[in-house]
């Protein structure tokens, strides 16, 4: 098909260059010789070009963020040998291998498939990895079986054969009416509903960060098990046909539900679903009402979590800046072998679970993993901080997000009295507008800037934003102050200082105290 001359570049070499590249072919070439234009494209298989020239970054695919040790170990293996010894945890639940040079990267992506990982829609304009809460499948409070869903999406040939979407496509299943699975931020998102002892599903659709956040609607309020596999084709079908390939910064699925409004685009789903002949559809019930009302997290600070199957539980390690140095991999994989059920669950704030523990191997565990330095308290407290690579790698970023989380880590983590006083509390940082940290929805977001100084030029910095949420209608974080790089310690020690000094309790968390107060009077405190 020749390319339109009114679409955007991306749009005309996704017509023009076929995604899936010959990455021993790639090996080959000259690294001079390789387009921009195919450079860009490589992100379908999951590789992006670093800001370093001749080094990617590699991303694979795990669906619901559960790996086995047997394939953990060849990640680690392969970092090994080919990444510089580390390997990250993205907010997407899955593995990243950065510093692989052009001629290793047909070697990672083929290891990782020898044990049935791919890297095949890692990015680019594609439904990206299926994500949940981490604790899918293994919650006392599970409603049906999420992880079944997620597995069904991510085996979909129609859904995952999509290579040619507007942008990404992310899609999301709960576990139960809980934030934990960051349902409002996704571009489709599945949330169980129990009624009468049967379990169907809660629709919601347009959810999206990036530049411009946007929170997800509820398109139907109920959708029986065996209709949810139609849906969610058809709501990519709908992306397809009317996402915006004219203007790349209004073609999510976001936009598109936005402009229609819930109401007509639940008819167009519908309709795409009556085009193909799906039978029942009656049994689809359109939402009474577009706004959500998700639970909170059950996530709260635990170390340990019993699991729904009896005698097991699950055990949190935190992941300082998501960053796996392969000899402590090899350590998690031994002890996860040993002592728990042989599985690695990588969660959205960067972290590890080991599921399976049996119970009476539970104090036995925390005893190792403390022993080789392993930290297992302070979950979505202070020391829970997630942050994206920022400067140290990507080519978009504008601050050094990495940097920032040691100051505060460093800072502030040390000081258990502190944060315990303070409580439940999620800081996000980012290094740029596209918020891959998902800093719009923390409590307190950082999202990376350049300051102007008096010397005519800029300084690092970050815009700060606070009372993110994803839990009932959710909320998008409100822009509280600016500040350099180097006033990040002492500033948000000012910001939690205000809280304390201000709320109305213990009780009263750092969510609540910014819905409380309001942005202008918590800018008032500030300045």
């Amino acid at each position: 098909m020749p390319a339109k001359p009114d679409l955007t570049q991306v749009e005309r070499d996704k017509l023009e260059i076929d995604p899936d590249f010959d990455f021993r072919e790639i090996a080959k070439r000259p690294f001079e010789d390789i387009t921009p234009n195919e450079l860009a494209m490589f992100k379908w298989s999951g590789v992006y070009h670093q800001l370093q020239t001749s080094f990617f970054m590699i991303r694979v695919v795990t669906p619901g963020g559960l790996m086995t040790t047997e394939q953990f170990n060849r990640a680690v293996d392969l970092a090994e040998k080919y990444g510089q010894d580390e390997l990250c945890i993205t907010t997407r639940q899955t593995l990243q291998f950065h510093w692989i040079r052009q001629e290793d990267i047909y070697k990672i992506i083929e290891g990782m498939a020898e044990v049935g990982i791919t890297t095949k829609n890692g990015c680019g304009d594609v439904p990206r990895n299926i994500i949940g809460s981490s604790l899918a499948s293994v919650a006392q409070e599970q409603v049906g079986d999420s992880q079944k869903l997620i597995r069904m999406f991510a085996d979909d040939d129609e859904i995952q054969n999509q290579r040619n979407l507007p942008r990404k496509h992310k899609i999301s299943v709960a576990f139960a009416n809980e934030a934990g699975a960051q349902t409002l931020m996704n571009c489709q998102g599945w949330v169980p509903v129990e009624r009468d002892g049967i379990v169907g599903w809660k629709f919601h659709a347009g959810g999206g960060l990036g530049a411009r956040p946007y929170l997800a609607k509820v398109i139907f309020d109920w959708v029986p098990e065996e209709l949810v596999l139609d849906v969610t084709r058809a709501t990519v079908e709908a992306f397809r046909r009317h996402g915006d390939r004219r203007k790349r910064a209004h073609a999510r699925l976001k936009v598109v539900v936005d402009r229609m409004g819930a109401d007509k685009f639940a008819d167009v789903l519908l309709d795409i679903m009556n085009e193909r002949g799906i039978q029942g559809l009656e049994t689809i019930e359109k939402a009474k009402s577009s706004l959500p009302n998700i639970g909170k997290s059950i996530l709260n600070g635990q170390q340990v979590l019993p699991q729904k199957q009896d005698g097991k539980s699950v055990v949190r390690v935190m992941i300082p800046r998501s960053e796996l140095k392969t000899d402590r991999s090899r350590i998690l994989s031994r002890l996860a072998d040993e002592l728990g059920g042989g599985k690695m669950m990588f969660t959205n704030r960067q972290n590890l679970e080991l599921h399976d523990v049996p119970n009476e191997n539970v104090d036995a565990l925390l005893i190792e993993l403390h022993k080789e330095g392993f930290r297992t308290e302070g979950h979505e407290q202070l020391p829970d901080i997630v942050a994206c690579v920022g400067t140290t790698v990507c080519k978009l970023a504008v601050a050094d997000s990495p940097d920032a989380y040691h100051r505060l880590y460093d800072a502030l983590a040390p000081d258990e009295d502190y944060w315990k006083k303070i409580g439940p509390l999620r800081i996000n940082i980012t290094g740029c507008p596209n918020n891959c940290a998902h800093a719009w929805i923390a409590d307190i977001g950082l999202r990376g800037k350049r300051i102007r100084n008096d010397d005519g030029g800029s300084d690092e910095g970050y815009v700060v934003f606070v009372g993110g949420k994803l839990s009932e209608a959710g909320k998008i974080g409100e822009e509280l102050c600016d500040i350099r790089t180097s006033e990040v310690v002492p500033a948000l020690r000012r910001i939690l200082d205000i809280y304390l000094e201000n709320r109305t309790g213990d009780e009263e968390a750092f969510s609540d105290f910014c819905a409380r107060v309001g942005i202008e009077k918590f800018r008032e405190l500030v300045a």
